[in-house]
Parts: C-alpha cells; sequence; structure tokens
C-alpha cells in the first residue's frame, strides 16, 4: 500500500486529505460531543442583560476584538498577565462563553487579553483610556475612541461588557477595585 503511495500523486494528496479530516472531526466536533459540560453555563455565569448586549455590539462594532483577545491559554504568561495583584488568573474554558454568539475570541494580541478584564478598573479609568489610551498606557497603539466617551449610553453600554468579562469564575482574593 505505501509503495502505491510513491507511485501515485493522486493517492497520496487523497490519502492526506482523508487523515486531515479525520483529524478535524477528533479535534473538533468529538469533544462537544463526548464531554457535555461544554454547552452548560459555568456556576455563576448568567445570561447577558440589555445593556451588557448594547456594549458587545459597540465592542464588535468598533473592531476592539481585532486587537484584543479575550481568553486566557493554558500558558504561564497568560495567567500571569490575566492574574490580579500576584494571582494567577485560571484558563478559560468551554463553560464560560456558552452565552456567547459569535465567539470573540480573537487572534491577534496586539492589545492586552480582556478575558479577566471585568472589575480590575473603574468607570472613570475606562472614560480616561477610550478618550486616550496613551494617557494611561504610554506606547499604546490603541486609537482613541472619543466618540464613544461623548454619547453617555454607549459608554455605559460599552464599560458594563468589558467589566462582565471574567466574571463568571470567583478567584481574585480581594475583589474588585478600590472604590
Amino acid at each position: 500500500m505505501l509503495s502505491k503511495a510513491d507511485r501515485s500523486a493522486a493517492f497520496a494528496v487523497a490519502a492526506a486529505l482523508g487523515l486531515f479530516f479525520i483529524g478535524g472531526l477528533l479535534t473538533t466536533v468529538v469533544p462537544p460531543l463526548v464531554d457535555k459540560s461544554w454547552s452548560r453555563p459555568a456556576p455563576g455565569l448568567r445570561p447577558y442583560t440589555e445593556q451588557e448586549l448594547h456594549g458587545r455590539a459597540i465592542y464588535v462594532r468598533e473592531g476592539c476584538w481585532y486587537c484584543h483577545t479575550q481568553q486566557t491559554r493554558t500558558l504561564v504568561s497568560d495567567t500571569k498577565r490575566s492574574g490580579w495583584r500576584g494571582v494567577d488568573s485560571p484558563i478559560s474554558t468551554p463553560d464560560e462563553f456558552v452565552y456567547d454568539s459569535p465567539h470573540m475570541f480573537g487572534t491577534k494580541r496586539t492589545g492586552p487579553d480582556l478575558s479577566r478584564v471585568g472589575g480590575k478598573y473603574d468607570t472613570q479609568w475606562h472614560r480616561t483610556h477610550f478618550r486616550n489610551p496613551r494617557d494611561l498606557v504610554p506606547g499604546s497603539v490603541m486609537p482613541p475612541f472619543p466618540w464613544i466617551v461623548n454619547d453617555e449610553k454607549e459608554f455605559q453600554a460599552l464599560v458594563a461588557y468589558i467589566q462582565r468579562l471574567g466574571r463568571a469564575k470567583d478567584w481574585r482574593p480581594d475583589k474588585d477595585y478600590e472604590k
């Protein structure tokens, strides 16, 4: 059989494609069929409110997800970076994204990962950050979003969505920012 693959390019391509599709099925289709917990929300996760859904729509509209990811990977650097006051954040699990459609995990990490940002900063911090990110993060490549800050309803909705991110898991030792 292997000698046939040596003599026939079509057979080799067909075999490679067949193995590729089998691997794809085993890594994407089979896991949710075997592990039913993927479709159940994490304890503490609730559906989005109307305001949070509006904020999520603004997040998508403004293209925030092009530069920011929302998934803490299994890398130590990710758990440390998304951590809170010396405590590493938990890795993201499928049950945290049950109410997300579409999922916005993101692939380009130009900006910081936002999967655990909810509650780290107060509303005034977000207002300053959207008005001019470089005021808080020198060297930031994020553009300013003054039109969001000037529209109080949109600003509050976007902040409500961001404050929601990563809140399903209770992992911070001293909870949110100091008020």
